[in-house]
């Protein structure tokens, strides 16, 4: 086991993709992160020996070592369910892979109870391009680049005059209601997948698009975007010169998990 309490197990723990992606934004942003108490259980054995002690946990990722294929096709529905088995399919994709455990400050909601799934592509100095999906989603989508209901550009020289005021005179793309429908039975497709029942997550998909509302991008602005300039030369102190952040809503902020550095940067850039 490995814990981010620990100075000398967070050297070894940046060495994994998502997880070092969810203490880079631990560090640079520690107050959108809603993460605590994040470990990694290396073993299937290690999880029978602690098996008490790991199910106390309410979150759950997969991972490997940078440098591997990153391990893919393993969805679940994220909370504290299931753990041991996703472990076994872990190491029978990549047996040096491991699982991510944590907590959240906040109380988790499931995956279709979010306004929305958010990411953020930073370009220091240059421009913020922001790709999001609406209620029902989460930051699956975005962080995949699987579909996208909102873009926005937003110039580095324009950072100082947003408000919410202004945020909508940003945006250069909106899904139509055709392709929304599309993305929309997609999504339940997939949640379907992770055995969540169509007839409780489908009042939570809209029939039709809703814009993602503005408390939501007034979260987004508050408490992201403001804080760049501020940021900026450390972050370019340390390489993060192009980097993503990504995540989903919790209540009426934006609370992401990861900050993606730029040998993680997948975002469909200026598309």
């Amino acid at each position: 086991m490995l814990n981010m309490n620990n100075i000398d197990d967070k050297q070894k723990m940046m060495q994994y993709y998502r997880t070092s992606d969810m203490l880079n934004l631990l560090y640079f942003f520690p107050e959108l992160s809603p993460v605590t108490d994040l470990i990694l259980v290396e073993s299937e054995k290690e999880y029978l020996d602690n098996k008490a002690y790991f199910d106390s946990f309410a979150q759950n990722r997969v991972d490997t070592l940078k440098g591997r294929p990153p391990i893919l096709g393993i969805e679940n529905a994220g909370n504290n369910t299931g753990f041991y088995d996703t472990l076994i399919k872990i190491k029978q994709i990549d047996p040096l892979g491991v699982l991510i455990l944590f907590n959240t400050i906040n109380k988790p909601t499931e995956r279709y109870e979010r306004w929305a799934g958010i990411s953020v592509g930073i370009d220091l100095g240059e421009d913020v391009i922001i790709d999001a999906v609406s209620k029902g989603f989460d930051g699956r989508e975005v962080s995949k680049s699987i579909c996208t209901h909102e873009r926005y550009f937003i110039p580095w020289y324009d950072l100082r005059k947003l408000s919410i005021n202004n945020f909508k005179e940003y945006q250069t793309y909106q899904i139509s209601q055709e392709n929304y429908q599309i993305s929309r039975r997609e999504r339940a497709d997939f949640l379907k997948s992770i055995g969540l029942d169509e007839k409780v997550f489908s009042k939570y998909l809209p029939e039709e698009y809703e814009p993602i509302p503005d408390f939501i991008w007034l979260s987004v602005i508050r408490n992201l975007i403001k804080q760049l300039e501020k940021k900026a030369e450390i972050l370019a102190s340390y390489g993060f010169t192009n980097f993503a952040i990504s995540g989903h809503t919790e209540g009426n902020d934006f609370t992401p998990w990861q900050m993606f550095d730029k040998s993680r940067y997948t975002l469909i850039r200026k598309k």
